[in-house]
C-alpha cells in the first residue's frame, strides 16, 4: 500500500483521482516492476481483469480476503498506445508456435544455440510458475542477475494465452542439466493451489506439447513429456501434486476430446476472462465463428474455432466492426483459431464474422443494446 501510495504521488494524483479506481492504472503498471512499458500493461490489464470478476484469496496467515466483482474503466494513460500482449503477435515469424506472443527474454537468461543441429531436442519439461503470468515474464526480461533463469513459453491460467520467451533453438535456462535436450513450458500458478490448473490451461498447453512433440518426433509418454521435479539432479517439486497429469497427457495424446480431431481451444478462452458467447455462425464443417460480449468493459470480441486441419496452419480470419468505425481483421494461416478481435461496442450495433478455408459468414449489423 505504501508502494502503491508512493507511486499515486509521483502521479499527482489528487484527492478526488484516488477515489476512482481506473485513476490507479499507472501506478499499478508501475508497481508491477516491469522490465518493458508492454509487459507493464499486461500486468496492470490483469489486475483489473480480476477486479471485474471479483476476488478471493486466503493469505500466507490464513485470512480470507473478499472483493465483489466490480467494473472499473481503466485510464492507461500513456500504456494506451503501448503493445497489447493480449492480442495475438504480428510477429509469426518470431514464434516457433502460431499461437503464441513474443516477448523476448534477456539475451542473459538464455544461451544461443542452434538446436536441433546442435544438440536435439527430445524432451518437455512441465514447470509452474510459483507467481503471476505477467510476473513470469517480466522477470524473464530481467538480467543480468547471479541466477539467470527463462523457460521458452509461459501459458496464463484463465484463458491460456501462451508467450513465447526464448526461441525453441536456444538453450532456456530452465531444467539443469536438461537444458540442451529439452523445451520448458511454465504454467501460472502455485503447486499447493490446484484452483490455478484450469482446464482452459490444461488444454492449451497439452496442443503447445503436442505442436512440439510433432516437429520434433518427440514420444507422446511420460518419459519424454516431464515435470521439473522429475529431471535428473532438480531440487524443485513443479509442477506438483495438484497437476493433473492423467487428464494432461489425455489431452497430448488425443484422448477425451483433449486433442487429435477436437480444438483444444473455445471462443470463450481465446477472448479471455468475462467474455461470453452470445452468437455463432458455422463455417460448414470447417469450424464455427462466434460472437462475444463481456458485459463488465462493453467490449465484444470475435474468434473463428477451427473444426478441421488441426495444428495445421491453414487459412482462417474474424472480423469485427462496430458501426461507425473501421473494421478490425486478424487474418492469417493459423493452426487452430483466429482473433481475438476485440472492440468496445455498448450500445452500438456490430458486423462480424470469420472464415476457415473457403467457408465464410458475415453478419448484418446487430446486437445493438
Amino acid at each position: 500500500a505504501a508502494v502503491l501510495r508512493a507511486l499515486a504521488d509521483e502521479l499527482k494524483l489528487d484527492a478526488a483521482a484516488r477515489k476512482d479506481a481506473g485513476k490507479w492504472y499507472q501506478a499499478v503498471a508501475k508497481y508491477s516492476g516491469a522490465s518493458s512499458p508492454a509487459v507493464a500493461r499486461l500486468y496492470a490489464d490483469t489486475v483489473y481483469e480480476e477486479l471485474a470478476k471479483g476476488i478471493q484469496a486466503t493469505t500466507p496467515g490464513g485470512a480470507s480476503i473478499t472483493t465483489p466483482a466490480s467494473s472499473v474503466t481503466p485510464d492507461r494513460g500513456p500504456y494506451a498506445n503501448v503493445d497489447d500482449l493480449d492480442k495475438p503477435s504480428t510477429l509469426a515469424a518470431s514464434t516457433d508456435y502460431p499461437s503464441a506472443r513474443w516477448v523476448p527474454a534477456h539475451s542473459s537468461n538464455y544461451a544461443v544455440s542452434n538446436r536441433p543441429t546442435s544438440d536435439a531436442i527430445d524432451r518437455i519439461v512441465i514447470h509452474v510458475t510459483q507467481g503471476s503470468y505477467a510476473g513470469t515474464i517480466s522477470w524473464f526480461q530481467t538480467g543480468p542477475r547471479p541466477n539467470p533463469t527463462s523457460a521458452h513459453y509461459v501459458v496464463r491460467s484463465s484463458d491460456g494465452a501462451i508467450t513465447q520467451t526464448v526461441r525453441e533453438k536456444n538453450r532456456a535456462f530452465h531444467a539443469g542439466n536438461w537444458n540442451r535436450r529439452s523445451v520448458g513450458i511454465e504454467h501460472e500458478g502455485f503447486v499447493d493451489n490446484a484452483t490455478w490448473f484450469t482446464d482452459t490451461m490444461y488444454r492449451a498447453s497439452a496442443a503447445l506439447t503436442r505442436n512440439i512433440a510433432d516437429r520434433y518426433r518427440i514420444p507422446k509418454d511420460r518419459t519424454h513429456i516431464v515435470g521439473h521435479n522429475e529431471v535428473p539432479g532438480a531440487d524443485h517439486t513443479d509442477p506438483g501434486r495438484y497437476w493433473n497429469w492423467s487428464k494432461y497427457m489425455q489431452y497430448v495424446t488425443g484422448g477425451s476430446g483433449g486433442g487429435g480431431g477436437t480444438n483444444p481451444h473455445t471462443a470463450e478462452s481465446v477472448c479471455g476472462a468475462g467474455y461470453k458467447v452470445i452468437d455463432s455462425a458455422a463455417l460448414g464443417s470447417n469450424g464455427t465463428v462466434y460472437l462475444t460480449f463481456n458485459s463488465a468493459n462493453g467490449n465484444n470480441c470475435v474468434a473463428t474455432i477451427k473444426k478441421t486441419s488441426l495444428g495445421k496452419a491453414t487459412a482462417t480470419s474474424a472480423f469485427l466492426e462496430v458501426k461507425g468505425k473501421a473494421r478490425a481483421t486478424d487474418t492469417g494461416n493459423f493452426d487452430y483459431y483466429a482473433g481475438p478481435v476485440r472492440a468496445a461496442a455498448a450500445d452500438k450495433c456490430v458486423q462480424w464474422g470469420g472464415k476457415v478455408g473457403t467457408s465464410t459468414y458475415e453478419s448484418p449489423f446487430e446486437h445493438c443494446g
